[in-house]
């Protein structure tokens, strides 16, 4: 049975990610919650997930954290400016303990946004592709929960390019599947969310 580790396991994303996966029939001991603080993931531990202290910044927690880690869910650091080094330290690290598979949340069209945040995205693909894992890459959208609106129902712009807006419980651990054979290990997904948030998640 493979061990999945999630990085920001106590954050809004990253719980959910633990949550799905054990949802799934992933037995808590297989299953890794990287946090900065593990007193915020108490929770977790009190359920048998594993956690262990991981911090971006610091790289000499990271190697030991990711110690047994076959699949890895990369949550994207909330630190503009530093993602890149952060995300450089995390895929190393990971790289280093042997870990099979790398699960990367980016951001929606990342390779031609011009958004300022996006550079920073790019450029983490960019490590993943040199990094010698098989990897996913989930082009993440604007998630609902972060838009001015109550609405059950989240129209996007008139714009037949808009993509609807994901809610967080839509973005799909796709990590948990087989691996697919090499050449197709590695691929990019844009993850977008239906033209309501009503609708079941997709997992």
């Amino acid at each position: 049975m493979p061990i999945y580790a999630v990085t920001g396991a106590s954050g809004q994303l990253g719980r959910l990610a633990v949550e799905q996966l054990l949802a799934r029939g992933i037995p808590a001991p297989d299953v890794v919650a990287l946090v900065r603080t593990p007193s915020k993931a108490a929770d977790l531990a009190e359920r048998g997930v594993q956690v262990r202290a991981a911090d971006y910044a610091q790289p000499q927690t990271l190697s030991g954290a990711l110690a047994g880690v076959d699949r890895l869910l990369l949550i994207s650091s909330s630190e503009a400016g530093q993602r890149f080094a952060h995300h450089s330290n995390v895929i190393q690290a990971a790289t280093t303990a042997g870990v099979s598979r790398i699960v990367y949340t980016s951001m929606l069209d990342a390779e031609n946004s011009t958004n300022p945040l996006a550079g920073e995205h790019r450029a983490t693909e960019q490590a993943l592709r040199g990094a010698g894992v098989d990897y996913t890459v989930l082009r993440n959208g604007w998630y609902t929960e972060t838009t001015p609106t109550s609405s059950a129902s989240i129209c996007p712009p008139r714009r037949s390019s808009a993509r609807p807006a994901p809610a967080r419980s839509q973005q799909p651990p796709d990590w948990n599947t087989p691996r697919p054979p090499r050449p197709h290990c590695c691929r990019t997904r844009q993850a977008t969310g239906r033209t309501s948030s009503a609708a079941p998640p997709s997992i």
